[in-house]
């Protein structure tokens, strides 16, 4: 089961022992879902599409849309 990361600096802090992050931009809603992929597991934080914009660019690990 993925966990839900509640706050901005819990997904920053998760961030470095990510290897890859999942966008996933839901249609009829404005909520963006941030997925990161560890090696034990995935964690999940939803965003709005402006805050997720600025996080993905300051990325530095390979970002994939889904």
């Amino acid at each position: 089961m993925p966990e839900e990361l509640k706050s901005k600096e819990e997904f920053m802090t998760t961030l470095d022992l990510a290897s890859v992050c999942y966008v996933k931009r839901l249609k009829d809603s404005d909520v963006v879902k941030l997925k990161l992929r560890t090696k034990k597991r995935l964690y999940t934080f939803k965003t709005t599409p402006k805050e997720a914009n600025q996080i993905v660019q300051s990325l530095n690990i390979p970002v994939e849309e889904v």
